[in-house]
């Protein structure tokens, strides 16, 4: 060949390929590029602050079509991007690693540094060996790491919150002789004399019972009380008289096997002499009222008894959850500080947190969009700080730093006591600014001695009882350089050190979102009911329009309305949930709380000045921010609606700590609730950051033998240990993290104190089982025996015990867990079930979908145990009986065992007992109880999400999606809806850590359409329902793939595994398959 001619070819096969080029892109088509997308830094894009010493990286694979995966990665990391930009790395480059991994892969390059922004890019090699494009570049940056990157000192504002009447309850608790008498009322009275009225300085009496007193002095009406936490105070001076005088209670007992009443009469006579009376045998008693009882000091009660006494004060059933007095917070303070900024601001960062919470403020503008900052954690183990990115806040000259401080979860009222529960304060603050200039240079500026502080116009606020607001001490500009502050008074520094110091480890609690009234009414003159249309958690957003200066605006707030049209408060208990506003008197005024939250959907509004319009109050809907990865919906409303109010309940009670209710004077973190919606909630909310931050809230309760608390963080509320299946939250919640996002470092983190609960549980075992009570399957329509739920959470503990070990490779502890399990499933089964019925003592459907669900039951006898709970449910005209344990598992239960008629005649009830029932009253969020529209107040929120624990059997049997057992964080899925006559199609979605898992399928005119998408890197196990294998005739986008019990045609990325059931089995890689059924 000739030099001439060889250049001809050369230049001929360019021309062919430009001009197919060209075609492509006159098509609409460019030549096939592809890179990885999505890139995360420990679950956040581009995050801002993190102190994780070797932190996880993530990436999604360009969706190509059908089978794309992953073979190899590389990963760069610069401390610049023009690093990068030359495909280089000065601080870690990994090579290419063979491997499938594209989600938590480990950090593994130099020591980070903090307050220093890392640099990143990722590409990856497919399954052809293809290389991808480099990814954009991503970045995280470090924030401060240790208690040396710390120069700020902690500084405090104001007073410490007071307690009055702090003399702790005295003398004995009483009851009438011989029994309880539940919902019986008994009469009680002391006789006593008084010196000279005018001799006596104060009186006041101290009083309780369990669970309802009323009670009187001289026959005048002084107070009642329904809730035995809290002790009631009263000034009595004025109902006291000279000579004679009777103290009369009546109280009975609505709830609960124990009854007791307290009261202590305390007189501190001018002379300083302090007369006490209390409670004790002397006291009289009756089972009837007779005439005289209350005031006659003369009255015959020969034929009364004396009191029995149940105990002392400091009784162990009582002590600890009794406030001994009226706790009032601390006031809410103002702190600032003017800087001198000599040079133009390249970059800013400021490092905050507070002790309770606060809102910063640079230059009038609010730093982030926080709330609540820094978050409910234990204070006393571990305080997160935030950081912000302040750059755009700051101007060369004069800047002004300030900040607003209220109570929340650190000094603020907290538990059934009513009590701070860390500190009675005053606040602090501790704030770090590091300012970068244009010419290279940095100044840092910290909380000390130099800020100054005053009382802010918040004059009250308290997480439980709300927020009182006076406009009229607003003083405009104290956040501005310039501001006067020489009447402000200087701030205190405290030696709080930084050793508890962490940053911020899950998502912030922001406001997400603003309803408006659906309709208002005026039950009262001057009384205006808010109706949002929706429960949910938050604070309202007030607009005033033309008040006096000194106009006082009341808000309260409650899920239900009396039938009068006024707002029903009783099921709040102890929290007044009570804003008030004090008008400035300027023209249009809109106010909302900082330092507040509660759930609602009516909104009471008293003192407006004319009749407000639906834009005067708004319900600001606020909780922890986590993305929404998950989405549902059948051709069934009622499930739907069941859907839509478990979603509302999620957003109520996520809010910086897995919460039991938004509303009452709990709002805590309840452990058996968090543990049984842990699922569902990973279903619909990215919960992994969340859930790891509340599990080392959680550890953190364990004391020396393995026990953790109730509730996490601790407070003096709940059982110490742990009931069963709350403590159980320790094991059962890492493993659920596990499960939806494959992350191994939870497991890590959370073995040695689950471990350690587990050791717990076999100290305290009887015939070779943990032999606890505890509360049992809370709230049960038909309550089941309380010792067996304890054995089957000890054997489902060391189940997950023993596939953890293996996980983590730790192979002799995995094969002692498994031994373990054995041992607990024969001792259960010796002790518990009756092998003649096929019934776990009790005879409930928990009673035997517990040890179903667990993995208790004998092989040779799990259909027979689950015919008894099929058949149960069918003699109670298809209603379940079960209570927050038992109804997370009831319909999978009966769908793995063949009956999937039943479980979903139970999803689409409503009548009483159903989540229908909750539907059909017009509930908008789950209630705690079944039946929660005709119980009383004592436990009767309308908030509640654990029996919305079904939401998971929506996501993987309506639906049909799930993580395979061996491959955690959907790597590879089963897709398996489970058909039913009630429904005509079902859709469900999940962005999963590789991307979209979703599954929709149809029935119309007797064909099945079943549409899949399985996300890049991923496989799945598709089951297709059929009715008969034999008979069925499936393809797969028009291409017959079974017929006639055997495969047909072949199509790529899907293979056969045969009739399984009522199913076809194909397993499936990455892509979007559409298959029919005929």
């Amino acid at each position: 060949m000739v030099a001439g001619e060889f250049r001809g070819r050369i230049l001929g096969g360019l021309v062919w390929t430009l001009l197919v080029t060209l075609a492509f892109i006159s098509c609409g088509r460019a030549p096939m590029t592809f890179k990885p997308t999505n890139l995360r830094c420990e679950y956040q894009k581009d995050p801002l602050g993190i102190d994780v010493e070797k932190p996880r990286l993530s990436w999604n694979l360009a969706a190509r079509g059908r089978g794309v995966a992953q073979t190899a990665y590389r990963i760069l990391v610069a401390t610049d991007p023009q690093i990068l930009a030359s495909d280089s790395a000065d601080i870690w480059d990994s090579g290419k690693v063979d491997s499938d991994q594209s989600a938590g892969v480990v950090y593994a390059g130099k020591p980070l540094q903090a307050r220093t922004r890392y640099f990143w890019k990722v590409r990856y090699w497919d399954q052809n060996g293809e290389i991808s494009d480099w990814s954009d570049v991503a970045w995280w940056e470090m924030g401060l790491l240790g208690p040396g990157d710390w120069q700020a000192q902690w500084i405090a504002a104001g007073e410490p919150g007071k307690t009055e009447q702090e003399e702790k309850l005295q003398g004995k608790w009483i009851w009438y002789p011989g029994e309880c008498g539940k919902a019986k009322p008994f009469y009680f009275r002391k006789v006593f004399d008084v010196p000279d009225r005018s001799q006596v300085d104060t009186a006041y009496v101290a009083v309780t019972a369990d669970n309802r007193f009323t009670l009187y002095l001289n026959g005048e009406l002084i107070g009642s009380g329904s809730d035995w936490q809290e002790v009631k105070h009263y000034d009595v001076h004025v109902q006291l008289k000279p000579g004679r005088n009777v103290l009369a209670i009546r109280a009975d007992n609505v709830q609960g096997d124990v009854c007791g009443l307290i009261c202590n009469l305390h007189m501190r006579l001018k002379s300083g002499e302090l007369v006490e009376i209390f409670t004790d045998e002397t006291w009289k008693v009756a089972d009837r009222e007779v005439p005289g009882w209350l005031d006659d000091p003369d009255l015959d009660d020969s034929g009364w008894k004396n009191a029995r006494v149940v105990g002392e004060a400091g009784h162990s059933t009582w002590s600890e959850r009794i406030a001994s007095g009226k706790y009032t917070p601390p006031r809410s303070q103002m702190v600032r500080k003017e800087i001198e900024l000599p040079k133009a601001v390249s970059s800013a960062r400021l490092y905050v947190t507070g002790l309770g919470s606060y809102r910063m403020f640079i230059n009038g503008k609010r730093v982030g969009k926080d709330v609540l900052t820094p978050g409910w954690t234990d204070y006393r183990v571990r305080i997160q700080y935030q950081t912000y990115d302040v750059t755009n806040l700051l101007q060369k000259g004069k800047n002004a730093l300030g900040a607003i401080l209220g109570n929340a979860w650190w000094s603020g009222e907290l538990g059934w006591t009513m009590q701070a529960q860390y500190s009675a304060g005053p606040l602090r603050l501790l704030a770090q600014l590091h300012v970068n200039y244009d010419d290279g240079t940095s100044d840092v500026f910290v909380t000390d001695a130099s800020w100054k502080s005053h009382d802010s116009p918040i004059l009250y606020n308290g997480i439980y009882n709300g927020e009182t607001y006076d406009a009229r001490l607003e003083m405009p500009g104290w956040d501005l350089p310039g501001f006067d502050d020489s009447a402000w008074k200087p701030v205190k520094v405290t030696d709080d050190g930084y050793d508890k110091l962490v940053a911020q480890q899950a998502e912030p609690v922001r406001e997400e979102g603003v309803l408006t009234a659906k309709s208002i009414t005026e039950p009262k003159p001057g009384v205006f009911v808010f109706d949002m249309g929706q429960n949910a958690s938050g604070y309202a957003r007030l607009t005033v329009r033309g008040a006096q200066p000194g106009t006082r605006v009341q808000l309260r707030f409650a899920e239900v309305l009396n039938p009068d049209g006024t707002i029903y408060t009783d099921n709040y208990r102890k929290a007044k949930a009570t804003d008030v506003y004090i008008c400035k008197g300027n023209g249009t005024e809109v106010w909302q709380p900082m330092f507040t939250f509660r759930g609602f959907r009516y909104v009471e509004v008293t003192g407006y000045p004319g009749k407000p319009n639906a834009d005067a109050v708004k319900s600001v809907v606020i909780h922890s921010n986590m993305p929404w990865i998950g989405e549902f919906s059948c051709s069934e409303e009622v499930i739907n609606r069941v859907h839509h109010n478990l979603l509302w309940g999620l957003r109520s009670n996520l809010l910086s700590i897995p919460t039991d209710c938004p509303q009452r004077d709990e709002r805590l973190g309840w452990t058996g609730d968090a543990q049984i919606i842990s699922r569902t909630a990973c279903y619909n909310l990215h919960m992994a950051r969340f859930f790891t931050k509340w599990l080392r809230d959680l550890a953190s309760s364990q004391d020396e033998q393995g026990a953790v608390r109730d509730v996490a963080p601790a407070v003096v509320v709940g059982e110490n240990p742990a009931s069963p299946a709350w403590g159980d939250a320790i094991v059962v919640v890492p493993w659920v993290v596990y499960e939806m996002y494959g992350d191994v470092r939870v497991l890590e983190e959370n073995y040695e104190p689950a471990k350690r609960w587990y050791e717990y549980m076999r100290s305290h075992e009887k015939d070779g089982i943990f032999d606890r009570e505890g509360y049992g399957d809370w709230v049960a329509v038909v309550p089941s025996p309380k010792k067996p739920i304890a054995g089957a959470y000890e054997f489902l503990d060391a189940t997950l015990l023993s596939r953890w070990a293996k996980v983590l490779g730790k192979e002799e502890e995995a094969a002692w867990f498994e031994k373990e399990a054995e041992r607990l499933r024969d001792a259960f089964n010796r002790r518990y079930l009756d092998p003649s019925s096929n019934w776990y003592v009790g005879k409930t459907q928990t009673a035997n979908v517990l040890p179903l669900a667990f993995g208790l039951v004998p092989s040779d006898r799990a259909r027979a145990v689950a015919e008894r709970v099929a058949e149960d449910v069918r003699k109670r005209d298809f209603h379940l009986s079960t209570g927050f344990l038992g109804t997370a598992y009831l319909l999978p239960v009966l769908c793995d065992y063949g009956f999937e008629e039943e479980a979903y005649r139970l999803a689409v009830q409503t009548t009483y007992p159903s989540w229908g029932y909750m539907v059909e009253r017009g509930a908008t969020t789950i209630w705690e109880l079944w039946n929660s529209d005709v119980e009383g107040p004592g436990m009767n929120s309308r908030n509640h999400y654990a029996l919305g624990a079904v939401d998971q059997w929506f996501y993987e049997y309506v639906g049909g999606i799930r993580p395979a057992d061996e491959n955690a964080g959907f790597k590879r899925s089963v897709i398996w809806p489970q058909l039913t006559s009630f429904l005509e199609w079902a859709s469900v979605s999940h962005e999963t850590e590789y991307g979209r898992l979703a599954c929709s399928w149809r029935r119309r005119d007797g064909k099945l359409t079943l549409d899949v998408t399985v996300p890049p890197n991923t496989t799945a196990e598709v089951h297709v329902p059929v009715s008969d294998p034999a008979r069925a005739r499936i393809s797969v986008d028009g291409v017959a793939v079974f017929a006639e019990g055997e495969q047909q045609g072949k199509v790529a990325h899907l293979r056969l595994k045969g009739p399984a059931g009522n199913a076809v089995v194909f397993e499936v890689d990455a892509g979007q398959y559409s298959f029919t059924v005929e």
